[in-house]
């Protein structure tokens, strides 16, 4: 017979195949459940949740979520989930107490808790977590793409991050910044320590640390800095507004992305690749007023962002 005879039965056949993987493809897709726990749902949270509850469907996962209640712990549903995308520290606090089996991804999570929660529980299997501290070499970027190279950087440590002291180190020599380091047992030594810094450093790097930055000292930290003439780089969005002159953060879509990217992952290889995760994506906010008071005149934040990048890469 002619070739051309058999060309009609062969395109056939390729379409069949290929359809046969589609549905093949879609079925192992639908299989995938994923459940949104929380305790809280509301400003970053919320929005977060919003997001994932539109982005993992478009990757073909059945997506429910579950407001957690300690007392009432519905474990029939949990156990039956093939992966649990826990929002929050006590979302996955709660989730560990309970000893079960399913798959966890933690986010929103700092990396103090995920430091004494893994303490507590080093042998849970399938536990990975998403941090929402950004990575120390990027808060050194941040400052050499505002103030420039080589700054005296000074930072105050406490009980959650005094064993940042030799990372902090290094990476200091790496991206060619000086820093000085004032370590505190409580927050009676926060003022006399901020003094000390204040008087042999250009800028203060905050880090996330309860005994250091809370409610009840961000005020004070703030305006004695200010007096000082002693810029501070923040932590979060929060720390800009009420006075810090700059700040890396993400925002919703950029964790809901790195989410996604994590999921798909675990699924492919049925495990997850990292225990910790550091954000990807990021975002800068910038306080101009208070830059503009202390003589610091700040490039835009897509100038910012796109050092930043530039720098990670080399």
């Amino acid at each position: 017979m002619p070739l051309n005879f058999f060309v009609p039965t062969i395109k056939l056949l390729v379409i069949a195949f290929l359809l046969l993987s589609v549905i093949h493809v879609h079925a192992n897709s639908a299989d995938n459940t994923v459940l949104i726990v929380y305790q809280k749902s509301q400003g970053f949270s919320q929005q977060l949740i919003e997001q994932l509850e539109v982005s993992l469907p478009k990757k073909g996962y059945l997506v429910s979520k579950m407001l957690l209640k300690p007392q009432q712990l519905d474990l029939q549903t949990i156990n039956k989930q093939s992966l649990l995308i826990a929002i929050g520290s006590q979302a996955t606090k709660t989730l560990l107490e309970a000893n079960i089996d399913t798959p966890i991804l933690s986010t929103l999570i700092p990396r103090h808790i995920s430091n004494s929660l893994h303490a507590k529980y080093p042998n849970r299997k399938n536990w990975s977590r998403l941090l929402i501290d950004q990575p120390l070499d990027r808060q050194f970027h941040l400052i050499t793409s505002l103030l420039g190279e080589n700054k005296k950087t000074g930072i105050l440590l406490g009980q959650y991050t005094k064993d940042l002291a030799k990372p902090l180190q290094d990476i200091a020599v790496k991206t060619s910044h000086k820093i000085n380091i004032e370590e505190i047992e409580n927050s009676d030594e926060l003022t006399s320590s901020l003094k000390s810094l204040s008087n042999k450093s250009s800028v203060l790097l905050t880090l996330p640390d309860p005994v250091i930055y809370n409610k009840s000292s961000i005020r004070g930290i703030l305006l004695l800095a200010y007096r000082n003439k002693l810029p501070i780089i923040g932590f979060s969005q929060a720390y800009v507004r009420a006075g810090a002159i700059a700040a890396i953060y993400s925002k919703p879509e950029q964790i809901s992305e790195q989410i996604n990217n994590i999921s798909t992952s675990f699924f492919m290889n049925n495990n997850f690749e990292k225990k910790e995760h550091y954000p990807h994506s990021f975002s800068v906010a910038l306080n101009k007023n208070i830059a503009r008071s202390l003589g610091i005149k700040l490039p835009t934040s897509k100038t910012i962002i796109q050092q930043i990048k530039k720098a990670e890469m080399q």
